[in-house]
């Protein structure tokens, strides 16, 4: 989490700071969430078949190379290369720890035990980014970023604050290579297992999970509309150097990672829809609350977007992957998981792709500061209209019983 945070955090403002457009940042952007989303589906089936443990560290070995050489060069083409590399990592893992969640909890308490696990990841990322950020802030205040060692001058610019935070995302990536190979495989493929293990398209053919699949991506798109647009907000409009902008970074992260605690709990309590229904209404206003900041270029009031937009996000984390793995028969907790990160990486392409586009056109006649209100209003209405296609999907907590039922039973 801390490796993935930091880089997917930090990357998109590091782009615009190093000069891309509106329209290549969303391309990069766009790219990023087609990639990161397109081959899970067939990566978490392939850890159904094979296991997840060097599936992971596989993924975590993309997610070590790909920040290194950002430390040295960052022409335009190369951070779409990386944009990609890194996205296809993320594809890697992401369904597979997904899935070795599934294989070491049951119904009974498994959102709990996901919301803290990985509000645990967020809040140590969070630790990390406040402590690389304060010493920036000292050497500013101290040194005025210039460092002599050995009677010549040092001059801490921008590529080197971000350069030392891509080099700790790499380094996290090493950590989880190591420790993964002292894991035990959570998914013991036998004979008997591999044989009875059943095809992905199984998961198409399940109303209940089609029905969610196509109501999460729909709202997918809304959600991505207004990427493209926050990391011009936090440097083209409130200008917030690196200190600042890890600020907003840690914020959003500290209130997502307390949101996936209590979302764990009240999830396991309520069932998976409610907190769904409740994550889409909060991250409905998540566009609309960073007006204000927006208007008065005061940036410490968009860490009141923040809140509402950690709050709303690590709620639907938490619920989307219970609900998940709750509607998944246990041999496809993999597959089920990657396919609707595939749909949602589809869908949050358009919106991204469609978002820098828009941006870049009204720039030139409205300005920067209109069309990011407007943008802000737009999104916000198209993902009320959205959000009500989370009121027709099924509880999958009852469903999940059954599921089990007619389940392998787990060999670990």
């Amino acid at each position: 989490m801390t490796s993935q945070n930091i880089f997917q955090q930090f990357y998109a403002v590091f782009a615009r700071i190093a000069g891309v457009s509106a329209t290549i940042l969303g391309f990069i952007m766009s790219v990023r969430n087609l990639l990161t989303g397109l081959f899970q589906g067939t990566i978490g089936r392939l850890s159904d078949k094979i296991g997840r443990k060097y599936i992971l560290i596989f993924g975590f070995f993309l997610s070590l190379i790909i920040p290194i050489p950002l430390i040295f060069y960052h022409e335009q083409w190369f951070l779409i290369f990386v944009a990609i590399v890194q996205a296809f990592s993320v594809s890697v893992v992401i369904p597979t720890w997904n899935a070795v969640l599934g294989d070491v909890t049951e119904p009974s308490f498994r959102a709990t035990f996901i919301g803290k696990i990985t509000s645990i990841g967020r809040i140590v990322s969070v630790a990390i980014t406040l402590i690389v950020a304060g010493i920036f802030v000292l050497l500013e205040i101290k040194y005025n970023n210039i460092l002599t060692i050995g009677g010549d001058n040092f001059v801490i610019t921008w590529e080197i604050q971000y350069g030392i935070i891509f080099a700790i995302s790499a380094f996290n990536a090493l950590l989880c290579i190591i420790c993964v190979f002292l894991f035990k495989e959570t998914h013991i493929i036998t004979e008997e297992t591999k044989n009875n293990i059943p095809k992905l398209r199984v998961a198409l053919k399940d109303k209940n999970f089609v029905k969610f699949l196509i109501v999460n991506s729909i709202f997918g798109i809304t959600m991505s509309l207004i990427w493209p647009a926050n990391p011009i907000i936090l440097n083209d409009i409130l200008a917030l150097d690196f200190p600042k902008v890890a600020v907003m970074i840690s914020a959003f992260t500290v209130f997502t990672g307390l949101a996936q605690i209590i979302g764990g709990k009240l999830a396991d309590k309520m069932g998976r829809k409610p907190l769904i229904i409740i994550s889409a209404i909060i991250l409905v206003f998540f566009p609309v609350s960073m007006i204000p900041s927006i208007i008065t270029g005061n940036w410490w009031i968009l860490l009141f977007s923040r809140f509402v937009g950690g709050v709303g996000t690590g709620l639907n984390l938490v619920a989307i992957n219970t609900y998940t793995l709750d509607l998944a028969p246990r041999e496809l907790f993999g597959g089920y998981s990657g396919l609707r990160e595939t749909f949602y990486g589809i869908t949050t392409f358009i919106g991204s792709f469609i978002a820098g586009f828009i941006i870049d056109a009204l720039e030139p006649i409205y300005g920067i500061i209109t069309t990011c209100i407007a943008m802000s209003i737009g999104v916000t209405i198209i993902r009320g209209i959205a959000a009500i296609g989370f009121l027709f999907i099924k509880e999958s907590l009852s469903e999940n019983n059954k599921n089990n039922e007619s389940s392998i039973p787990n060999q670990n």
